[in-house]
C-alpha cells in the first residue's frame, strides 16, 4: 500500500454504510465510514490504527470489495509450468493463442 493512495468506497461499500446487510465487525465498519475517496492512505493509516493494523484493515476491506484504490494494481499473471528456480525458462515461454 502506498502512503499517496486514495481509498473510495465501492458501490457495495456504500450500501453496506446505509443498509449493513454483510454485519461487518465494528471496527471494520467503522474503517468503511471513514473512507472518504479524499484522503491519503497516509493520512488514514493513522486515524485507523486505533482501530487494529491499517493495512490488515484496508486488505480487508479490499478484498470484501467495499473499497477501491486509486494505486490498486491488477493481479501479476501466472505462468503455469514456470519456477522460480529456472529462470532460463522465462525466456522460452511462448503463450498460446
Amino acid at each position: 500500500m502506498f502512503d499517496i493512495a486514495i481509498y473510495s468506497k465501492t458501490a457495495k461499500g456504500r450500501t453496506e454504510v446505509s443498509e449493513r446487510t454483510l454485519g461487518l465487525p465494528p471496527r471494520l465498519r467503522r474503517a468503511l465510514i471513514m473512507i472518504d475517496g479524499k484522503t491519503t492512505f497516509g493520512v488514514m493509516r493513522q486515524m485507523l490504527e486505533q482501530l487494529g493494523e491499517p493495512k490488515e484493515i484496508m486488505r480487508q476491506l479490499t478484498k470484501l470489495r467495499l473499497v477501491e484504490s486509486d494505486y490498486d494494481l491488477p493481479a501479476m499473471p501466472e505462468f503455469p509450468g514456470m519456477t522460480i528456480e529456472d529462470p532460463s525458462t522465462m525466456m522460452d515461454f511462448h503463450p498460446r493463442r
